[in-house]
């Protein structure tokens, strides 16, 4: 069987590129090609872990018209409404675009706010998917797709990312050959955003939680269609062999052994604009502590500009960079194998992980060890709110549980952190229970495993 994985982009390199899945594919008799538009030093570092060198082929994006950006626009907002509506949460509406960017761009917005905004109820809204979805087979970039999945010719196309709008063409193109069409959701959040611009056969999701929601905000999925498989980003933390000692670990990193160490795990600047004033909060919290040593990675597709006041006023910040690849271009940022081992360590070695709302929280629970979120603004009436980050529908995930440690203010930050290191039992005593429900962890079969049984079983269903 051959098997082709579309890699339009960065994000899916890690959990496909770096884990067992090509291998376990390869090693079971399958021909394995990558469809994609990145660096091949991605390739070459992949083959190198994999033991094998995958066909490629070149994935080429191409230019997208107005309307056929205004209906897939038009939609997602419609279904981000339609999303607020059964949740009963607002805080939906805020994964809605800002009105940034060219003249053009902010034109896109609006129109496509007007015509969402028209479009009424759900069998009204599956319909102008509908439209979008034929309209984009009558394009240039779908009649080259097809053209070139026929070269190609494999039985199964997995894309491994559901938000790239530019793979719906080419899943589109897939389907009409008769070839099985396969994705993944690649987030545990991403299900109430409404950026699901593609179709598939069948969808791969973490847990039967996640599986839940799919059906839920999608009802048109038959059941058949959402296979539950786990996703490999975990299957890291499961490799022993990944976990250094302690000592080596301070020493290649230049951190004291012998100290508790706190992790402050950078968001991007739109979930955590004000990211910088709360690494300083911390590190005022922290100062004096001669047991603790705070250590700072930034989130790995930015830089640290945003921090760099921060880590000048306070050098006992130990800053560790990401071990990426940045570029100029989206497909051009990459982690290094190396970034995985170090995040493993990371998770393992820490006291806890402190941020806002990142799931940094659910890595470090794999290894036992509480995620601290701060809970308070620094500007009374500042117009983002973190009343709103965790109001956000992923959230609501934890119902009642104490998964999380809070800190609902920074006089709070040292005596938080204080009780996670000395009493580690005694708070967030659900995490475990979140991480469960979220990802499901089986400690027996990977999800590399069990996405390589997926995909051959989808062949045969589909």
């Amino acid at each position: 069987m051959k098997i082709c994985f579309l890699i339009p982009d960065g994000v899916g390199i890690r959990n496909y590129l770096y884990s067992d899945l090509l291998l376990i594919l390869h090693q079971r008799g399958h021909e394995v090609v990558i469809w994609h538009a990145l660096d091949q030093k991605v390739i070459e570092l992949a083959s190198k872990i994999n033991r094998f060198t995958p066909h490629q082929a070149t994935f080429t994006s191409y230019p997208e018209d107005f309307i056929i950006q205004l209906l897939r626009e038009s939609t997602s907002y419609a279904r981000l409404k339609h999303n607020q509506q059964i949740t009963e949460n607002p805080t939906i509406m805020l994964n809605w675009h800002e009105k940034k960017g060219s003249f053009k761009r902010k034109a896109l917005i609006w129109f496509s706010e007007k015509i969402g905004k028209r479009i009424k109820g759900y069998q009204s809204l599956v319909a102008t998917e509908g439209i979008y979805f034929a309209r984009l087979r009558k394009t240039e970039a779908y009649q080259k797709y097809k053209s070139q999945l026929k070269e190609i010719n494999p039985d199964v196309l997995f894309c491994t990312h559901q938000r790239y709008p530019g793979a719906a063409y080419a899943l589109a193109a897939g389907e009409d050959l008769g070839v099985t069409t396969m994705t993944a959701i690649f987030s545990w959040d991403n299900l109430p955003k409404a950026r699901l611009p593609i179709r598939a056969k069948f969808y791969t999701v973490w847990s039967n939680h996640m599986a839940e929601e799919l059906k839920f905000y999608y009802p048109e999925l038959k059941e058949n269609q959402v296979l539950i498989t786990g996703t490999p980003q975990f299957d890291f933390y499961k490799n022993e062999d990944s976990i250094i000692s302690r000592e080596d670990f301070a020493a290649q990193f230049g951190l004291d052994a012998s100290k508790h160490w706190v992790c402050f795990s950078g968001c991007d600047s739109k979930t955590s604009p004000y990211d910088s004033d709360y690494l300083e909060d911390v590190a005022n919290a922290l100062k004096g502590q001669k047991d603790i040593q705070l250590i700072f990675r930034q989130v790995p597709v930015e830089t640290v500009d945003r921090y760099q006041n921060v880590l000048n006023r306070h050098p006992e910040i130990i800053h560790l960079n990401p071990m990426w690849n940045k570029g100029t271009y989206w497909n051009q940022f990459f982690p290094y194998p190396e970034d995985i081992d170090h995040l493993v360590n990371l998770s393992y070695h820490c006291a806890t992980v402190v941020n806002i709302g990142s799931t940094m929280a659910l890595d470090f629970s794999w290894f036992d060890s509480p995620g601290l979120y701060l809970n308070y603004d620094h500007k009374e009436g500042q117009e983002w709110t973190v009343k709103d980050i965790y109001q956000f529908q992923h959230f609501r995930s934890m119902g009642n549980w104490d998964a999380v440690v809070w800190a609902n203010s920074s006089s709070e930050i040292l005596k938080k952190i204080r009780l996670i290191i000395d009493q580690p039992e005694s708070v967030a005593k659900d995490r475990k229970l979140w991480l469960d429900k979220i990802i499901e962890p089986d400690l027996q079969v990977t999800a590399s495993e069990k996405l390589a049984e997926a995909i051959i079983s989808a062949k045969k269903a589909g």
